[in-house]
């Protein structure tokens, strides 16, 4: 399980590293992006992901009790990556709200990605 657990914050962190790159693009366009086309696709497949690594997640922390990581910041971060994988697409958001989600979201599953190699 702790191995699935690595991979999946690792595929997590790397979608948090392309939001950063889709809101960039976002502000440079200027134009909003075609939901059905652009933007479902890749909520979905964040979406899965992190249904995924949530479940996972919570269950390593009520079993293996890691220092510092509670449920909610599980919960929370998997919010987030969720809402900011719509919100990168529109340039209508500021590049500052996403850069916010996406630090909170790295600084989560670095915290979890340490604590699993730490076992």
């Amino acid at each position: 399980m702790e191995k699935q657990l690595k991979a999946l914050t690792e595929k997590l962190l790397d979608y948090n590293k392309q939001l950063l790159y889709i809101s960039q693009q976002a502000q440079k366009r200027q134009k909003e992006p075609d939901f059905f086309a652009e933007v479902k696709p890749f909520a979905d497949q964040v979406k899965r992901v992190v249904d995924e690594w949530k479940q996972m997640a919570l269950l390593w922390v009520k079993k293996a009790r890691p220092r510092h990581i509670y449920e909610i910041q599980i919960e929370t971060a998997g919010d987030n990556i969720e809402k900011a994988a719509v919100e990168a697409f529109y340039p209508s958001v500021p590049p500052r709200r996403i850069k916010q989600f996406c630090r909170s979201i790295e600084y989560t599953l670095l915290l979890v990605q340490e604590r699993l190699e730490e076992s």
